[in-house]
């Protein structure tokens, strides 16, 4: 039954008819009223499931004080850093892989265009050039941003391997003073220590980067479209492991 919380001119609450009112973040809202669902049913397991991966994505993602920043700043359908990117990236974390059009930016049609990427021990190295879609955007100087996922790594133990539901990620980032137009720049990130440990171990692996600015003169951020691949073939072959035996649990 709906009421007033305080009278009659106070906030409605409580369910009337089809539709339940409800304070949210000191702010009201009224919305239908959830529709039943099987929660034993395979479909809303696996509903859950990704909803979790996209936590723990987000997660990882943010552990960048500055993407974290940015993120807080924009304005873009969210209320917070953390809901934000969820909404941005809600189409594209499945169960299985994350797929293409997933960022760490908002769509943009300016463009980074990454190729040569090699997966070093201790670093990631690759040829970065911005193209830009309007002329005088994303001046020098910014910041490209290099985000390395893992995800799922197998934790070798005496009876075979654990597969794990952890995302893991190393966010690093460098200044571009300036750039040569049309012509590639070669650059060269350092990897997040924990990445580097278990990057070999990963079920998937990924890159994303993408390029952001703040500028002073407009008050505003500038950015990107996020380059996205999934990488393969990267693990050399005295580190590959038969991950096709002995799994001896799935904790997902």
């Amino acid at each position: 039954m709906a009421y007033f919380d305080k009278s009659s001119f106070g906030k409605l609450r409580g369910k009337f008819g089809n539709f339940i009112s409800r304070l949210r973040y000191g702010k009201p809202y009224i919305s239908p009223v959830p529709s039943r669902y099987n929660t034993k049913s395979e479909k809303v397991k696996t509903m859950r499931k990704v909803f979790s991966r996209r936590q723990r994505l987000n997660h990882e993602l943010r552990r960048c004080p500055k993407l974290r920043e940015f993120w807080k700043t924009l304005d873009v359908e969210g209320l917070n850093d953390n809901t934000k990117l969820m909404i941005r990236n809600k189409d594209f974390v499945a169960y299985e892989r994350l797929l293409s059009g997933i960022g760490i930016t908002p769509v943009s049609f300016d463009k980074s265009s990454v190729k040569n990427i090699v997966i070093e021990d201790s670093y990631i190295t690759f040829d970065f050039k911005l193209e830009r879609a309007i002329p005088k955007h994303l001046e020098p100087p910014y910041d490209v941003f290099c985000v390395f996922i893992l995800d799922r790594y197998f934790d070798e133990v005496d009876d075979g391997f654990i597969r794990r539901k952890s995302f893991y990620s190393g966010t690093d980032f460098q200044t571009i003073e300036q750039d040569s137009g049309d012509v590639y720049t070669s650059l060269r990130f350092r990897q997040y220590y924990r990445a580097e440990q278990v990057k070999y171990l990963a079920e998937k692996a990924y890159l994303m980067v993408a390029a952001v600015k703040y500028n002073d003169l407009k008050n505003k951020y500038e950015w990107t479209d996020t380059f996205f691949e999934e990488l393969v073939d990267f693990i050399p072959e005295d580190k590959k492991k038969d991950y096709t035996k002995n799994i001896i649990k799935y904790d997902d």
